[in-house]
């Protein structure tokens, strides 16, 4: 199976106050994330890409993102199909604060163990647990194949949080496993080919 995962666009315009948002706050996408969203979608036509399913997490950044990226590759008669495997992390005490009060509230420790190395922050009220966000995942996986067959490709829209926990599943170093706003990352047959990336040509 080939998997074409997608980071949702940006949510913070320039002026804005860039704050930790997950699965509490479901934010709608900015001009510039609309614009990565149809990006996204320009990349996915040039590289001819037609897959048998497009699916996304609940909150309106990830529902935006694969809607104007499907519409704008022209996947017309595909709805994007939503999954609440794919629902952002709730960064509990850590939500709605920006990296600034972070550190002076809790130092550095924590925040860079996550940013630099995907460390999982214990003591902040995260939820689902890394093992409850992986079974989520590889449920989700199993339940795409059964549905389309082992050769079958899906589109991925989710978020940075979600990409990083499913990274190690395809071997990809927890210090190399962020992924950009209106970024690409793919796997084919478990192996992968790209990750974090703008371009499929």
């Amino acid at each position: 199976m080939k998997l074409i995962l997608v980071r949702h666009g940006n949510t913070f315009g320039p002026d804005d106050k860039v704050v930790w948002v997950g699965a509490r706050s479901d934010l709608d996408l900015v001009e510039k994330g609309r614009a990565q969203a149809k990006e996204v979608g320009e990349t996915m036509k040039a590289a001819t890409i037609r897959p048998d399913c497009v699916v996304c997490g609940p909150l309106k950044r990830t529902r935006q993102t694969a809607s104007i990226m499907a519409e704008t590759a022209g996947w017309l008669d595909l709805e994007p199909q939503v999954n609440d495997a794919l629902c952002e992390i709730d960064y509990g005490a850590w939500e709605g604060r920006s990296n600034d009060d972070i550190r002076k509230a809790h130092g550095d420790r924590d925040i860079d163990g996550w940013q630099k190395s995907s460390l999982w922050p214990e003591g902040y009220g995260w939820t689902p647990s890394p093992e409850a966000i992986l079974n989520g995942w590889n449920a989700m996986i199993a339940s795409i194949e059964e549905q389309h067959g082992p050769d079958a490709t899906a589109v991925i829209v989710t978020s940075n949080g979600i990409l990083r926990m499913a990274a190690p599943t395809y071997g990809i170093k927890a210090e190399e496993a962020k992924v950009g706003t209106g970024h690409i990352c793919v796997i084919e047959n478990g192996t992968v080919a790209l990750w974090n990336t703008r371009s499929l040509v």
